[in-house]
């Protein structure tokens, strides 16, 4: 790693819609600055940055890849992030800690479902961004209609670069801002027929730029005209304001437009010192700020964790101020651990190199850290500073999980936490309504790939269930004083309690409540408490089809017992057997958890989309848009939705998101409440 100054430091993720090319344009930066010999190819399986092999296999980036790499005097870090919404949680991790972003958009099909939710990740970070408009090279391209999509999602494009011909036609890229073009991979003059179409276009850059700051736009109309570094200077404010967004060209494939590509990174996305302060907090207390010098306090943010054969687990940092040298120590500001440097390692796709030192903007990662995270801020033990934490995106999709082979069921938890501490989202549970064990991840890939990397990383083979939907009774009416009884004489002491209870139905969400109504001691009071606890854990398994009771007031209003045969378990045993009688005098019925989703489809999609949630027994509570994607929010019974990935899926064509959390619990319409409760009593009839 070439030492620069922090001014001279870039890092930038390539962010956009799953296939759009990222991949094949990180390959092609890598080659353009001399960083591999060799160009990389998804296609044939020889990608720096596609290493793991389940992406070789699948020829899709699965988890972000960190490259590190120096060009022209500049040290750069490229962090190729997925596409697929399965998987697209680990990018938006990533965009938080580095200082720019170029977003691929296809140059046929323009502004798509994931294309959007990444700008919108850039969008929460704060990033400026610039794009690439990729696959220019084939047929049906059209970089003006690619152009004109990006307004949709509310951003203001200006391109710094024209095609040279599109299809099978392209040869090059111009540059507009430098005057010059690219033809293949040489720096050359502007081919005469095309200079027209340039000198419009540069016009319309100088004109969007010169509408972004007042004094050049004062300037512009006296003169008619910007100098070049009047544009430049101007171009790179607006664009580190995201004021505008600078529209790049090419084939990335066949690295047409990939070195202005890489110039283009290093002269409009901000260094660190130009991103400027971070908002931090000082140890001692009080609010500060991480200031991009290699003298300030250290600060660093942990925004991967990779699991390594090798190399064990290495944590992925950002230094965002201060400078860190190996063999020394450090305070886990979010957890409060301490922990011990060994190596800083330079990530180079799969390859690690050791470095001495790490300053502001430098990505570099540290191995076998007992207790970091993906998230957390490392600081110096004295006088140190705290970045906020990343905050880590909820699950949507769970599955119920048990090794196939007993032998395994020991290490199987092991395993599957190491796995969640690589992947924050990834989340393992137990769910106490039913008892199983859940493992929660974006959808249903991303589950299944997390199940392949179990087998291949630690030899554990694990079985997926579609897991248990926790339902609940409850009670729709009043039962009065129904007796429970417990006589029993088998000579000698007996056991003798009566109890009377009242049920009643409360609000959603309750739980139960024990009332003690008992006077004139019919009950004496230190008996009471067993009647509580009878009724307590009749309720575990309520007379439908076992499932826990809930929402309802129990009361105790009277009873009967005997000085001599009366203990707290004849009591308990009334309580429980008054309790299941008078539940079921009060017109039981059946609960199911009802789910609040947001589901983001393409604009021609949605009427199949709101359809199946109907037809899922759910209701649509609403839409808006949100570019060319609409965005559908509805409550859905749990039930409908453990296999909606898949679902979605087929219905847009892989273009469709969504993401869900519980909302409440709802009565089953009696229709569906029949079929579950004779399901629930054959499976309890198969496990007894």
């Amino acid at each position: 790693m070439q030492k620069v100054e922090v001014a001279a430091t870039r890092s930038f993720a390539l962010i956009g819609h799953s296939a759009d090319g990222k991949t094949s344009l990180g390959e092609a930066l890598l080659h353009q600055a001399g960083a591999v010999s060799e160009l990389g190819s998804v296609d044939a399986k020889t990608s720096h940055l596609d290493c793991a092999p389940e992406e070789k296999e699948r020829h899709h980036t699965l988890a972000s890849s960190v490259f590190g790499f120096d060009f022209e005097g500049h040290h750069l870090t490229l962090v190729d992030t997925p596409g697929d919404p399965n998987f697209q949680a680990d990018g938006a991790l990533a965009l938080p800690a580095l200082d720019g972003a170029i977003l691929l958009l296809s140059a046929v099909d323009g502004v798509k479902v994931g294309t959007e939710s990444m700008w919108r990740a850039a969008e929460r970070a704060a990033v400026p961004v610039l794009v690439f408009v990729n696959g220019l090279d084939r047929e049906r391209a059209n970089f003006a209609a690619a152009v004109e999509s990006l307004s949709a999602l509310g951003a203001k494009p200006v391109p710094v670069a024209l095609p040279l011909g599109q299809g099978p036609k392209l040869s090059g890229v111009i540059d507009l801002l430098g005057r010059r073009a690219f033809v293949g991979g040489k720096e050359t003059e502007i081919p005469a027929e095309a200079a027209a179409a340039a000198d419009e276009a540069r016009a319309q850059l100088v004109e969007a730029v010169a509408e972004t700051d007042d004094t050049l736009l004062e300037h512009y109309l006296e003169a008619g005209e910007l100098a070049d570094e009047e544009v430049l200077r101007g171009l790179v404010a607006a664009t580190h304001g995201r004021q505008l967004v600078p529209v790049l060209a090419g084939a990335a494939a066949s690295e047409v437009g990939a070195l202005l590509a890489l110039r283009s990174a290093i002269r409009l996305l901000p260094s660190p010192v130009e991103r400027g302060p971070r908002a931090a907090t000082a140890l001692a207390g009080g609010e500060t700020s991480a200031e991009p010098s290699p003298s300030a306090p250290f600060a660093a943010q942990v925004f991967k964790t990779v699991a390594d054969r090798y190399a064990g687990t290495l944590s992925v940092l950002r230094v965002v101020s201060g400078t860190l040298r190996p063999d020394g120590s450090l305070l886990n500001a979010t957890r409060g651990s301490k922990e011990r440097v060994g190596k800083l390692l330079l990530l180079r796709g799969a390859e690690h190199v050791d470095v001495p030192e790490a300053g502001p903007g430098d990505v570099v990662a540290l191995a076998k850290l007992k207790d970091v995270h993906t998230g957390d801020a490392l600081t110096q033990e004295k006088g140190g500073i705290a970045l906020p934490p990343l905050p880590i995106p909820a699950g949507v999709l769970s599955y119920a999980v048990s090794a196939k082979a007993k032998a395994d069921e020991d290490k199987l938890f092991t395993a599957l936490g190491r796995l969640a501490h690589e992947d924050p989202t990834l989340q393992i549970s137990r769910d106490p309504s039913t008892g199983e064990f859940l493992l929660t991840g974006m959808g249903e890939l991303h589950i299944r790939v997390a199940v392949q990397r179990l087998r291949r990383l630690y030899e554990v083979d694990i079985e997926l269930k579609t897991p248990k939907v926790p339902y609940r009774e409850t009670v729709t009416r009043k039962a009065e004083n129904v007796e429970g009884k417990l006589k029993k004489q088998t000579g000698g002491k007996g056991m003798f309690g009566v109890c009377y209870l009242s049920v009643e139905p409360l609000p959603r969400g309750a739980g139960i409540e024990f009332v003690d109504e008992i006077v004139g001691g019919a009950i004496p009071r230190n008996l009471i408490p067993a009647v509580e606890k009878g009724v307590l854990e009749s309720a575990q398994a309520g007379p439908l089809a076992g499932f826990p009771v809930v929402d309802l007031r129990v009361r105790c209003i009277d009873g009967k017992y005997h000085s001599v045969d009366s203990n707290e378990m004849a009591f308990k045993l009334a309580g429980s057997f008054g309790f299941k009688a008078a539940v079921e005098q009060a017109r039981p019925t059946l609960l199911e958890p009802i789910m609040k989703a947001e589901i983001t489809v393409p604009d021609d999609h949605l009427g199949d989309v709101m359809g199946d949630i109907s037809s899922r027994r759910g209701r649509v509570q609403g839409t808006e848009s949100r570019g060319h994607a609409q965005i559908v929010k509805a409550e859905v019974p749990m039930a409908e939705m453990l296999e909606y990935a898949n679902a979605l899926t087929s219905l847009t064509g892989g273009k469709g998101a969504f993401h869900m959390e519980f909302s409440h619990y709802d009565e089953v319409p009696a229709f569906a409440r029949d079929k579950i409760i004779a399901e629930a009593k054959a499976a309890a009839g198969r496990e007894g």
